[in-house]
């Protein structure tokens, strides 16, 4: 039945829109999502960002919503929580999205958890906690805890909601999607390098009208930029949207992908869908719910996409 129910959101989501199927990247992804794994860690039960490690093949951070330790899970393709970081002295209000960041030295990568939930718009600032990337160990260790770097950020036209945010994974320039019940959602510029000494008013960039659609097709809960910088997806409770750039596009006009048209994407039916991301090799989607032992879900793009520029 639930199978049923998403095909038929999809074919409504579909008609709704009028999707073009020409896109400027030879990307196609499967018609319907693979369910991988159920996470079967209990204390995962608000998920609300995902992304894929890039120093632990297989592997991806997850953490909480609100309301849990500043704190992120390592998990693989089978559910199972392969480690716990803590992050040392802080105290997260509303975690809503995590992403990845380029090191500081080229071929290391930052784990950066965005603390930027406000249902209320009550925030006068909220923070992103950025941390290196954490090898698993050679022997099982169930936790650790790391020193992360606290970002805090402010908005140029007052308190927002937000819950999705990625990095560019060369600029190293992040951004902020706003959360909108409008299907307008406003996005902010975090422009690299980032600076810990003070506050940073964030850059305001555009203002984005997603195509017509459901109202949960259009409230955006979670991004992620493809590792090639030339794609991202954003994920609403519906269904998901891409935009898509040209392969020899540089990484100068990287924010003209907004200008692009928006592909649908046929994500699977969740509970309360948050968290998205690519795989690491950007071959994939994956996706994971809030609720008690969500699903973790695979949509595999079944054409070649451009691979990571070096």
């Amino acid at each position: 039945m639930v199978h049923f129910a998403w095909a038929v959101g999809s074919l409504l989501l579909l008609n709704a829109c009028g999707l073009s199927a020409q896109t400027t990247q030879p990307v196609d992804y499967a018609d319907t999502p693979e369910a991988l794994a159920t996470v079967q860690d209990e204390r995962i039960v608000e998920a609300s960002g995902i992304v894929a490690s890039r120093v632990n093949a297989g592997c991806h951070y997850v953490h909480n919503d609100s309301g849990d330790l500043a704190r992120v899970f390592l998990i693989d393709r089978a559910g199972r929580t392969r480690l716990v970081i803590q992050l040392k002295g802080i105290q997260s209000v509303d975690a809503e999205d995590i992403a990845i960041a380029p090191g500081a030295k080229a071929g290391t990568y930052d784990v950066c958890l965005a603390d930027i939930g406000d249902n209320s718009a009550t925030r006068h600032n909220v923070a992103i906690y950025r941390f290196a990337e954490v090898a698993l160990p050679g022997q099982t260790t169930d936790a650790i805890t790391v020193d992360a770097t606290a970002y805090t950020l402010r908005y140029p036209d007052g308190p927002t909601n937000a819950e999705a945010f990625f990095v560019h994974p060369r600029t190293g320039d992040g951004y902020v999607l706003t959360k909108r019940l409008d299907g307008r959602p406003r996005l902010y510029k975090l422009a690299a390098p980032w600076d810990a000494k003070a506050e940073t008013t964030l850059t305001p960039v555009k203002t984005i009208d997603l195509p017509p659609a459901l109202p949960l097709a259009r409230i955006v809960t979670a991004a992620d930029i493809s590792p090639d910088g030339l794609r991202v997806a954003v994920r609403c409770y519906l269904n998901g949207w891409e935009w898509r750039l040209p392969t020899d596009t540089p990484d100068k006009d990287f924010e003209h992908i907004f200008d692009s048209p928006l592909v649908g994407l046929a994500l699977p039916p969740e509970r309360q869908g948050e968290a998205l991301c690519y795989a690491a090799d950007g071959q994939a989607l994956l996706t994971v719910s809030e609720g008690r032992n969500p699903i973790l879900w695979e949509l595999r793009a079944v054409t070649p996409t451009s691979q990571a520029r070096r």
